[in-house]
């Protein structure tokens, strides 16, 4: 993958100045495209590139690309996987190539078919096409949102970026979006089309933004909701799920540079790289272990899993050393306030990875399809929970603690959840299970505390319509985004075979029963690899990519944290947080029984110094 930056103006050609504009948020994200970076002026705007070079390694394939007519320019971050069809479509209607690129493909793919051929695209992408002579400029994003895309319409011009860096040099006045900073600490992230700051948005999943002139349109040309239902029997289905993957691991594994795979030892990566290894003669494959936290190390699974595949496996096992000597420069990498956790865990094992490999593919899409979260389950146990588990929800909520460090607290706190759960009606019930940080938490901390309120609505009280959420919400906002965030902090691309299109539609159109029946999540998913696997694979229960944070924010507390943070004059002059709320905050994280307050200091260090650094001169 690349990176982007541009803008557009909306009245006459951009100064040289704004050349410079760009070229200076081109610095802000190099390490997404190490390889090349340049930004030209073209008709009314400033296209700039920052680029990855993945397929046609040769120079000929930077970026901005333009026609040889000089009417038509790219920018394009991400992968078409279907740019062999879609050449073989345009060399029958004339057009002559001189790269090798899937660059040159989407860019007269765009010229032929313009808007009507967005939906036609298979990949991750995100992309600004610009019609010189209709001075018509259009920015889209892929139908999952697997790739980032960011934009500002400001009284003059639209400016846009892969991240939010680049908007400290375009913006010359800035605040804080009060609902997006209650959202971020609620679910740890804010939701798209939001950002942490007013004025900046991000560009939807399956939508673009169009900018003739200066009007200026957004529309969808895709939405997992219209997945058309699939009339198949179970042992049908369970084949067509085998021969879709398979199609989108091989789609995947075209480059040229070194390919590996992120290795966990659970369902979703062991399928993707046991896939992967039935067709490259040499794998290397990468997991993440923590030394001293047996509960949270999955890396022996791993193991296992690489020795049956025959792969050249890599397991990063993290000790507090290692942790503490690079926490800062993890803090440094989130362009945006972002506190999942397991962002951590993503940053050393793309680190790693990109000493031997250049693409790794990954599993990353397998839950919200396959409903493979425990809240899930605990979602449809929710309907008919019987009397044993309102009666133990109930002693739960009585009892001290509840975290993810040990199996019995871990046990404690989804019981406390699942009670919670009991009290909500749907779709209250959906964004419960979705939050991490809860309301009275929020009311302590921040001095305004206005209720998030997201655009998406769940549809009905079905277990594939919260399925279908959690791929419009969770999965662009959270998970990809975490993806995204700490791979290309290393130049690393990652590849999602469980997001290839014509598999989650597939997918989508199932009966829920095929994902989830009983206590056996991804069910049609362990069935159609069952045979491949070891049976350890498929029996053991899911942990998640988890790390010991309340033991690593301890453990690297002089290091990373500013006093001045929680200082009263500081904090004051912020016009954020609550003084007795941070205080209150930082007790119960000393006190270390709640996982919630964890979770909450972890949210706090990291906007904090995600603050000094936008403020920073």
């Amino acid at each position: 993958m690349c990176g982007i930056v541009g803008l557009k103006n909306f009245y006459g050609i951009p100064k040289k100045s704004d050349q410079i504009r760009v070229e200076s948020g081109l610095k802000t994200q190099t390490h997404r495209g190490p390889d090349n970076t340049r930004a030209a002026v073209f008709g009314t705007t400033v296209l700039g590139h920052n680029r990855l070079a993945i397929l046609d390694l040769d120079e000929r394939s930077n970026q901005p690309f333009f026609d040889p007519s000089g009417r038509y320019a790219l920018i394009f971050n991400g992968e078409i996987y279907n740019y062999p069809e879609l050449k073989n479509d345009l060399l029958k209607k004339g057009v002559q190539f001189n790269t090798a690129s899937d660059t040159e493909v989407l860019l007269y793919h765009m010229i032929h078919h313009g808007e009507k051929g967005l939906n036609i695209l298979e990949g991750c992408f995100a992309f600004a096409f610009y019609d010189q002579q209709e001075d018509d400029l259009l920015l889209v994003r892929d139908q999952l949102g697997i790739n980032p895309l960011l934009f500002s319409i400001q009284e003059n011009e639209v400016i846009f970026a892969s991240e939010l860096s680049p908007f400290k040099t375009f913006l010359s006045t800035w605040e804080i979006n009060t609902p997006a900073l209650n959202a971020y600490f609620q679910y740890t992230y804010v939701p798209a089309p939001d950002t942490i700051l007013v004025g900046v948005h991000k560009l939807l999943p399956g939508h673009y933004l169009k900018v003739k002139g200066n009007a200026i349109d957004i529309l969808q040309y895709y939405s997992v909701r219209d997945a058309k239902k699939v009339d198949l029997p179970y042992g049908e289905a369970v084949k067509e799920v085998k021969r879709k993957l398979e199609s989108a691991v091989i789609k995947r594994l075209n480059a040229d540079v070194p390919i590996g795979t992120f290795l966990s030892g659970g369902v979703d990566s062991s399928i993707v790289s046991q896939i992967t290894a039935d067709f490259k003669t040499s794998l290397n494959t990468f997991s993440i272990g923590f030394v001293g936290n047996e509960f949270l190390d999955e890396s022996a699974y791993a193991k296992n899993v690489a020795e049956h595949i025959g792969s050249r496996h890599f397991s990063i096992q993290l000790e507090k050393e290692k942790v503490i000597a690079s926490f800062q420069a993890v803090l440094n990498s989130f362009d945006e306030p972002f506190a999942d956790s397991s962002a951590v865990a993503m940053y050393f094992l793309s680190r790693a990875a990109k000493e031997e490999v250049t693409v790794c593919l990954s599993g990353d899409g397998a839950d919200e399809l396959f409903a493979g979260y425990n809240k899930h389950k605990a979602y449809q146990r929710s309907k008919k929970p019987g009397v044993l588990l309102k009666v133990a929800s109930k002693l739960a909520k009585q009892l001290p603690g509840g975290k993810r460090s040990g199996q019995l607290t871990n046990r404690i706190r989804q019981m406390k959840k699942f009670g919670a759960l009991l009290q909500e009606k749907w779709p209250a019930s959906y964004w419960m299970l979705a939050s991490f940080i809860s309301n009275e938490r929020r009311g302590q901390l921040l001095l305004q505390n206005e209720p998030y309120q997201s655009s998406i609505k769940p549809g009905k009280d079905t277990l594939n319509d919260f399925l279908k959420t959690d791929q419009e919400f969770v999965l662009p906002n959270d998970m990809l985004k975490k993806v995204d965030m700490m791979s290309m902090r290393h130049s690393l691309e990652v590849r999602a075979p469980f997001l290839d299109r014509e598999l989650v539609d597939f997918v989508n159109g199932l009966p829920e029963e095929y994902k989830l029946q009983g206590n056996n999540g991804k069910r049609i998913l362990r069935d159609a690899f069952r045979e491949v696997l070891p049976d350890e694979v498929f029996s053991r229960s899911k942990k998640g990519f988890e790390i010991p944070l309340h033991d690593w924010i301890e453990s690297t507390w002089q290091e990373v944290v500013n006093p001045k943070w929680f200082d009263t004059s500081f904090i004051e002059e912020q016009n954020v947080f609550s003084c007795s709320g941070v205080e209150q905050l930082k007790a119960d994280f000393e006190q270390g029984k709640e996982e919630e307050a964890t979770v909450t200091m972890w949210a706090f260090i990291v906007f904090q110094n995600w603050y000094d650094r936008w403020t920073e001169k």
